[in-house]
């Protein structure tokens, strides 16, 4: 076992989004998550959106995936802390990132 200071990993996000029939869309990317030590995640605070902000910001550092729409073309939406920011600020998303960063943390993929 080799012991990394910065691990870093890539999960599936599979974003649920409501549509107006009363169905769910399902939508996915790949996101790049920095593994936050034992003391570094007591200091987040995840109940408040100020709190989702800072852990946010500490654990999403890139994605694959996702794109932008401009004048009905899509083109890639290159990572950067204000693109971390405007996806972030839909529900959906937001809720995903954090679901599937602790679902990699408690080992859900190993099916622990």
């Amino acid at each position: 076992m080799k012991i990394v200071k910065n691990r870093q990993f890539k999960a599936k996000v599979s974003v649920d989004f409501p549509t107006d029939e009363g169905a769910v869309e399902t939508q996915s990317f790949t996101a790049t998550f920095r593994a936050l030590s034992v003391p570094e995640l007591a200091e987040h605070h995840l109940l408040d959106a100020a709190g989702q902000d800072a852990f946010l910001a500490d654990v999403l550092i890139g994605w694959e995936g996702l794109t932008d729409d401009r004048d009905g073309e899509d083109v890639p939406l290159i990572f950067s802390p204000a693109a971390r920011t405007l996806i972030l600020t839909d529900v959906f998303v937001r809720r995903a990132v954090i679901d599937t960063y602790q679902a990699q943390l408690m080992g859900a993929k190993r099916g622990n």
